[in-house]
């Protein structure tokens, strides 16, 4: 180890050949910070490739059987030996100047601290946007709105206090694909503070394969991940980063959403946005969904009524309600349901054609344009901010 160094870029690679070497050179050109390398059981020349390039500047460790992206993570946290890491994806690149302004902010108070991030298309390179931190996710130092969902550009990209992140428990082998912001919510409810820098000094390459894209599979970890937090905790978190009741109602809303409890989030909506609130209301115009209050409640409502069943007729007035106050792709799509649900296939498929009309690419409503038995409820509004999904 380099008796001077403070932080560790640390890459878990599992037959990684066709990026490691560019992941490898590009942390390279950090000076001063350790390089260490998990080995995740890979059966191509990955780790013979990293060595190449790295050197002796590389440690390698070797992930313990049977594997996977948690344990490996979990087996690189081990293996730090200093005060401060971060993680660099085998298949992204890091930007030379990254460690040394993460390292400040880190030595300067926080727990976690963290940057915009440019993300590039994987298979042609092509620079596609900038993903920055939001800025109503800024104004918190302990950021209780990652429960609402996760707001960050990037939530394995965080450098950390390698002791808050052992103290918090590490990686939960069994929660694969969000594993990393599994942990991150396990911090924020021991009170890590948060510093958001503005500079973006890690470059992302996303592609089709990416464990991202496999929704079914991140919604089910998500759902795990969540529900190991009490609601009333999360409503305190938010009241000590100074939300107002009614955003830290909504917060409650889109968590219990988020962890397939549809009944839960009615109660909640009734605090977030009760029947006498202003209906031309944006409580945050600068917040993750800046809509009138309107049409927020009923897309809201109609969409836990879906998901309740056994209140179809209900749900698809309120769904009604919302596009006529403001037609939107999720709305429209999950009235098509709604419709499908009482036996209206024409006009539910009329909504599926309008879902996808106002937003290409609308996976759900293709989905459900091509079922027998539509069934894809989008459970919260899409999101308005740039993102590394197009979904």
């Amino acid at each position: 180890m380099n008796a001077t160094a403070q932080f560790t870029i640390a890459i878990a690679a599992r037959n990684a050949a066709a990026t490691i070497e560019r992941a490898v050179r590009s942390a390279c050109a950090e000076s001063g910070c350790e390089l260490l390398l998990v080995d995740d059981h890979c059966t191509d020349d990955t780790v013979a490739r990293a060595r190449a390039v790295a050197g002796d500047r590389l440690r390698v460790v070797e992930a313990p059987g049977p594997g996977g992206v948690p344990v490996a993570r979990q087996a690189g946290l081990d293996a730090v030996e200093t005060e401060f890491a971060a993680w660099l994806d085998a298949d992204d690149e890091w930007v030379s100047g990254r460690a040394g302004r993460l390292t400040e902010a880190l030595r300067a108070g926080a727990d976690v601290a963290t940057e915009a991030i440019d993300l590039h298309d994987g298979v042609s390179g092509a620079f596609l946007r900038r993903l920055e931190i939001p800025d109503f996710v800024r104004r918190e130092a302990v950021p209780a709105r990652l429960f609402e969902r996760n707001h960050l550009p990037g939530d394995t990209q965080v450098s950390f206090r390698t002791g808050v992140f052992r103290a918090a428990g590490g990686y939960d082998p069994a929660v694969y694909g969000v594993e990393s912001f599994d942990l991150l919510l396990r911090a924020v409810a021991r009170g890590a503070r948060f510093d958001f820098g503005r500079e973006a000094g890690y470059r992302m390459h996303a592609y089709p394969q990416s464990v991202s894209r496999n929704l079914a599979r991140q919604r089910a970890a998500l759902a795990a991940a969540l529900r190991k937090h009490d609601y009333e905790t999360v409503r305190g978190l938010c009241r000590a980063a100074g939300e107002p009741e009614r955003i830290a109602a909504w917060v409650l809303v889109s968590m219990a959403l988020f962890r397939e409890e549809p009944a839960a989030a009615l109660r909640f909506l009734e605090e977030a946005s009760p029947a006498a609130a202003d209906p031309h209301e944006i409580l945050e115009r600068d917040g993750p969904w800046p809509f009138r209050e309107g049409w927020r409640r009923a897309f809201q409502r109609g969409t836990c009524l879906l998901l309740v069943g056994g209140r179809d007729p209900e749900a698809a007035e309120e769904l009604r309600r919302a596009e006529a106050l403001e037609p939107t792709p999720e709305g429209a799509n999950n009235l098509g349901v709604a419709l499908a649900r009482g036996g209206a296939a024409d006009a539910a498929r009329s909504c599926f054609a309008q879902a996808a009309a106002r937003f290409p690419g609308y996976l759900d409503a293709r989905l459900n344009s091509e079922a027998e038995a539509p069934g894809r409820i989008t459970t919260h509004p899409l999101r308005r901010q740039a993102s590394r999904s197009e979904y």
